[in-house]
């Protein structure tokens, strides 16, 4: 399936936002998730079911000074 992330446009082969970010080898705890611009709470990602043409933003903190 098709979906925006990140601005561009991927094919991926998720069911849910768990399973993307699960796929991206990121870090959950330093991330937010926008889906199709709604901020999603961690504990809804597996419950999130993706859909053609969805989009997806990861936002990653970074903290230094």
């Amino acid at each position: 399936m098709e979906i925006t992330l990140n601005g561009e446009v991927k094919k991926v082969g998720v069911k849910n936002i768990y399973d993307l970010v699960k796929s991206l080898e990121v870090d959950s705890d330093g991330v937010v998730i926008l889906h199709n611009d709604e901020i999603v709470k961690k504990d809804l990602w597996q419950g999130s079911n993706l859909k053609v043409k969805d989009s997806v933003e990861v936002l990653y903190f970074v903290s230094g000074g």
